[in-house]
């Protein structure tokens, strides 16, 4: 087993955060999946999807210069980002005054078509970092331009995760490697109506042991992630046609999958509705499979589509209410009904979310019911150092019940960031589960931040699999405890345009599992946006 040393690791990303390219593996690897009635039925997870350093500019001092403060580009705590339907920049903005926000911090979202470089104007007196000069460039009579990117090293340390020729998880299994990422994008808003944007992506496996069989979602050799047009049709709503990432409401059910090298992407038509209190997006479209040598196509055989709508008329909360449709090849049919209402009242802060799923196989002649729900409650504990937040959750999804032959009630998390609510070490999948589970949110400093998640997992029906993400498992009859998982994540935000991400997780396995080796999942992210 070839082993890659930890000060070799730490070379490779000082050479990526210092702009130098990474030299690209070519590993190949067969996809490994499993059979059963219950993984079958999860298969959108992810089978469907199979699954530099900026610089600050040296300026010259200015009287009375404002002040700024270089928040965190996001939060841990965050569920997900905002945006609002496209709107062309008009006037010039007005220089920051003193002590305000540096608006670098939040130019970037999870979503590049959604990043706002709108503070980039000639009265912008304020910090400014490698790649701010293709911001907002002129182009023709009142078009604009912004160009830009992203690069992402992550050092993955396993142990008991799987991903070895007839190895599960929770088997003694190690293996040591790096992801890179490259993405690129072109965003160009012709004029008030119309706009259009591309963007790309490259994602490798690098310097791993041979016995390392790479996952779905880790390689794709040069691909588009988004490339659309944007037309403006009302003062209201904007159409959108072709590839585009999809996020809703807490990505629990919809999302691109960031943490993912490869992402996710689909193919379709989407309107983007504002009105007073009202954001209403209404889609259709074909989830994209990602094939690492070809150039990827949407899947013909599988339709997503529905209506998402967000209502922000309440003081210090959001209702989300939604309708998601999914189909394949007109053999499976789920139809998912959801809410979720979240917000604040003072240092309280709350997080709910209930979906409830209908709909047919036609293969098993069986009608799918089916249910899952979060509940969260959390409090800034604001006298204490390190401005802490603290949350309690508890996470249900339905588990098939047996001798139902008709019916089928185990949930389909459909195309979720699973990664992030179900433990790191990715073990979990929304369906059959279980989970109380307690956070903790520290700022030591304004750009450190600290994470705590500690999971319970138990089987809802002790004689059906809880499925797995990216870490299958095999698992007895009998027995609901399924285990244990301790998370930390340290994220320090260097700039707003660079960060270093550290995290540790463990998963102590229950008696239901089978294997001889607990999980241990260590990794070390560099991430530069330009």
């Amino acid at each position: 087993m070839r082993k890659t040393s930890f000060p070799s690791t730490l070379l490779l990303m000082a050479t990526v955060a210092a702009g130098a390219a990474p030299t690209f593996g070519q590993t190949g690897a067969p996809d490994l999946t499993t059979s059963s009635r219950t993984s079958v039925m999860s298969a959108p997870v992810e089978t469907i999807t199979d699954l530099g350093q900026a610089f600050p500019m040296e300026a010259a001092p200015v009287a009375n210069a404002p002040v700024y403060s270089e928040a965190p580009a996001y939060s841990l705590q965050e569920l997900a980002p905002e945006y609002e339907v496209y709107q062309p920049a008009t006037a010039p903005a007005a220089a920051p005054k003193k002590d305000t926000p540096n608006p670098a911090a939040k130019a970037f979202n999870v979503l590049f078509y959604a990043n706002d470089f709108s503070y980039l104007n000639d009265s912008y007196d304020g910090p400014r970092y490698l790649g701010d000069n293709w911001k907002n460039m002129p182009v023709g009579r009142n078009g604009r331009l912004s160009i830009g990117g992203e690069t992402r090293y992550r050092y993955h340390s396993e142990r008991g995760m799987g991903s070895q020729a007839g190895q599960l998880g929770f088997q003694d299994t190690e293996n040591d490697f790096g992801l890179t990422r490259l993405r690129l994008f072109a965003d160009y808003k012709v004029n008030d109506r119309i706009r259009l944007f591309a963007e790309g992506i490259y994602a490798d496996v690098v310097h791993s042991n041979d016995e390392f069989i790479p996952r779905g979602i880790d390689r794709n050799y040069g691909d588009i992630l988004n490339l659309f047009a944007d037309v403006k049709i009302s003062d209201n709503t904007t159409v959108r046609v072709g590839r585009q990432e999809l996020l809703f409401g807490a990505q629990r059910l919809v999302s691109p999958l960031d943490w993912a090298n490869t992402r996710r992407t689909f193919d379709g038509v989407r309107t983007i509705s504002k009105y007073d209190d009202w954001n209403v997006d209404a889609f259709w479209t074909q989830p994209v499979q990602v094939v690492r040598n070809e150039l990827d196509q949407g899947n013909s055989d599988v339709g997503f589509y529905g209506l998402y709508s967000t209502y922000k008329g309440m003081e210090n909360a959001n209702l989300d209410l939604y309708y998601l449709g999914l189909d394949f090849d007109q053999n499976f049919s789920v139809n998912t009904f959801g809410s979720r209402l979240y917000g604040n009242r003072g240092d309280w802060l709350y997080d709910c979310e209930g979906s409830i799923q209908t709909g047919t196989n036609s293969v098993t002649g069986a009608d799918i019911e089916a249910y899952a729900m979060t509940a969260g409650i959390g409090r800034k504990l604001k006298n204490m150092s390190w401005n802490p937040q603290l949350w309690f959750y508890y996470d249900y999804a339905s588990g098939d019940q047996p001798g139902t032959i008709n019916r089928f009630e185990g949930f389909n998390q459909l195309f979720p960031l699973a990664h992030k609510y179900l433990g790191f070490i990715d073990a979990v999948a929304r369906q059959n589960i279980s989970a109380p589970n307690v956070q903790l949110v520290m700022n030591p400093t304004k750009k450190l931040k600290l994470l705590f998640w500690y999971h319970n997992f138990s089987a809802v029906q002790a004689n059906q699999i809880i499925p797995g993400v990216a870490v299958p498992s095999a698992q007895q009859a009998g027995s609901e405890d399924f285990g244990n998982e301790l998370d930390f994540i340290a994220n320090l935000n260097i700039n707003p345009r660079n960060s270093l991400l550290v995290g540790y997780s463990h998963l102590w396995r229950g008696d239901r599992i089978i294997g001889d080796t607990d999980a241990d999942f260590f990794y070390l992210q560099v991430t530069r946006r330009f």
